[in-house]
């Protein structure tokens, strides 16, 4: 454990001050006879120095030394002594600054945390220290740690407020519950590194819970599991869907996905689109944790039109090792439609190119879709030699309308930017005229330094690990306004249905239109009634609202902003994208078609994953409710 140097040389010279008052004293008391007397004396004088009261007082050492006639040692231990009993106070005023530094520290910290939400955060690993420091700003936080952490470290917490409980050794996170009143925390962090841990902290959470079945404020607990990883995620929605009695709330934080959809909301994939053009092209370089996040909820948020071309290419040197785990975001059938083929490069020189299509013909049954999507992922980065022939072939054959750059070193990342603003650039060009988004670990800012307008920088750390972040509360609180909406159409169009067949003239519009706005009135006095409906849903359908929710931004540049479509005139069309972007969603979460039955969240069957025509001969009466965004988008025009 390190030790604070300020206390070091503190000590040091504490007791450097003591040896030269001790030395001195040999000298001063060396005619008392009694030893024992000789001995406290001399330990009296040291002591006393310390509070500007020694025994021996300078003038009287140098009385002593010019009547003992001693030599230069004398001399120089009586001078020394002069010195070090001026030293000595400071030295005391140093230790009582040290003894009340840590009591100042809690007494500042508490201060400070007044009035603020209570968390709880458990885990170890690298993502700690950033939840940490980032729900400090908003929270009072008490966490839990398994390592020992230095003073300085425990100090710089407990100034902002941090309560810091030590788990040693093997002692079990169950028993530090037993002495801690899970209750009192509005919320619950587990952060470890290791997805297992936080999964084995859950189930103690759950269990810890039950205890507290009457506790009115346990209901609704909210508990947030760090995960990045796909398959661990699913493991989590799995336990807590299968809970009998849900006494609390989960939500798995994925910073990387949050830090993606931060990206896409305030960089929109539709900024480059003029005109009638509807296809969007993404290259993403670099293909981590934030890359294929970017993949994922890119082509949710590229679904411009019920017919239109999504081409996403991939480039990382590691693909090969990367994809694997990639592609069990789908379906294990749509490895079907996955090929590789060669690319060539240079007269005698090829690389390797992973490309999945959809839908794909091998099984049209499976994975049903309007439109067309490819992804190809490249075997090269950016620092490669051939990366530039690549990518400029990529660019000819469909120019890009969203670059997104998240290499891991800062040097190679502007080096690309230099090399693509030359691959970008057209003739008369000025700027780059799409956007592209640089992914930076630091508090970069590109965008400034390359002078480019098209150019911006996501931090993925920065501002993403607050409590309002982390919670996830606008998107989420968006999404429960959009789910409970969804259902309060659903009951009113299916009550609709069982009179007449709905025509969605003016008359009707305004029914629902108005319908809605009443609705809106009552829920913004009691938001109990969308806490419980949200709460009863599995994490699956929540992460359906979501998605489908910050689609909304899609549809209203579709609808007001380009004013390519009507509410009234293009309601097949509209419903058509929807069901497109449905489709979309479903499939990258491992979805596939299956005629017979209705959903099923464990097999991942579904029987609305098809193509609009088939959908309206199978299932004619799910049509309409892809229309349901719209309505709720007029509402909040």
């Amino acid at each position: 454990m390190k030790r604070n140097k300020y206390k070091d040389y503190l000590w040091y010279t504490a007791l450097a001050v003591f040896i030269i008052c001790v030395i001195e004293g040999i000298f001063f008391y060396h005619n008392v006879e009694n030893p024992f007397l000789k001995v406290t004396l001399n330990i009296q004088n040291a002591i006393k120095a310390y509070k500007i009261d020694p025994d021996i007082k300078q003038a009287e050492a140098l009385a002593y030394m010019q009547k003992s006639g001693g030599g230069i040692i004398s001399v120089i231990i009586t001078y020394v002594y002069c010195f070090a009993v001026i030293v000595a106070p400071f030295c005391t005023v140093g230790a009582l600054a040290v003894l009340i530094r840590k009591p100042a520290s809690y007494v500042r910290g508490f201060f400070s945390q007044r009035n603020k939400k209570h968390v709880l955060i458990i885990g170890e690993g690298k993502y700690q220290f950033a939840f940490i420091d980032g729900l400090v700003k908003d929270c009072r936080v008490t966490v839990i740690v398994s390592r020992m952490l230095s003073e300085d470290t425990k100090l710089k917490y407990i100034n902002k407020g941090v309560k810091i409980i030590q788990k040693y050794g093997d002692m079990s996170i169950e028993t530090i519950f037993k002495s801690l009143d899970i209750r009192k925390f509005n919320d619950i962090f587990l952060c470890d590194e290791s997805a297992i841990a936080n999964i084995e902290y859950l189930k103690s959470l759950s269990e810890k819970s039950s205890e507290y079945s009457d506790a009115g404020n346990s209901a609704y607990q909210q508990i947030h599991v760090s995960s990045a990883d796909n398959s661990m995620a699913e493991l989590i929605r799995q336990y807590y869907d299968n809970l009998d009695t849900k006494l609390f709330d989960l939500d798995i934080v994925d910073v990387n996905k949050m830090a993606v959809n931060k990206m896409y909301k305030e960089h929109p994939v539709y900024i480059a689109n003029k005109d009638d053009n509807y296809d969007v092209h993404i290259g993403i370089i670099g293909f981590g944790d934030f890359g294929q996040s970017s993949l994922i909820q890119g082509l949710n948020m590229s679904v411009l039109s019920a017919d239109s071309k999504i081409c996403i290419d991939v480039f990382d040197k590691d693909i090969d090792s990367i994809i694997g785990g990639f592609m069990k975001n789908f379906s294990v059938d749509a490895l079907e439609g996955l090929k590789f083929i060669k690319e060539d490069i240079y007269e005698g020189k090829s690389t390797g190119c992973y490309e999945l299509k959809m839908p794909f013909n091998t099984s049209p049954d499976k994975f049903g879709m309007d439109g067309e999507i490819n992804i190809r992922f490249f075997n090269t980065d950016a620092t490669k030699l051939h990366f530039n022939k690549i990518f400029k072939k990529c660019n000819d054959e469909n120019p890009f309308t969203y670059l997104i750059i998240a290499m891991a070193d800062t040097r190679s990342m502007a080096n690309t930017i230099i090399e693509l603003k030359q691959l970008l650039y057209k003739k008369g060009d000025t700027c780059i005229n799409i956007p592209v988004i640089v992914r930076v670990k630091e508090n970069n800012d590109f965008a400034s330094i390359y002078g480019e307008k098209n150019l911006y920088t996501i931090n993925r750390d920065k501002d993403i690990y607050s409590y309002k972040s982390i919670t996830n509360q606008e998107i989420a609180n968006e999404a429960k306004l959009f789910n409970h909406r969804y259902n309060l159409l659903y009951d009113v169009i299916s009550g609709y249905k069982k009179d007449k067949n709905i025509v969605v003239d003016d008359k009707f519009m305004l029914e629902i239109e108005n319908h809605l706005k009443e609705d809106a009135l009552r829920i913004e006095k009691d938001e109990t009634e969308l806490n419980n409906a949200w709460h009863k849903m599995s994490i699956f359908d929540r992460e359906s609202s979501i998605a489908q929710s910050l689609h909304q931004d899609v549809k209203r540049w579709l609808v007001y902003d380009k004013k390519a479509y009507s509410l009234k005139d293009n309601k097949e069309e509209l419903e058509r994208i929807e069901h497109r972007r449905w489709n979309v969603f479903m499939i990258t979460r491992g979805f596939k078609y299956e005629k017979a039955g209705k959903k099923d969240l464990y097999a991942k069957t579904h029987p609305c994953i098809s193509k609009w025509e088939v959908l309206k001969v199978e299932k004619p009466d799910t049509l309409e409710y892809d229309y349901t965004p719209y309505y709720i988008l007029k509402v909040n025009k």
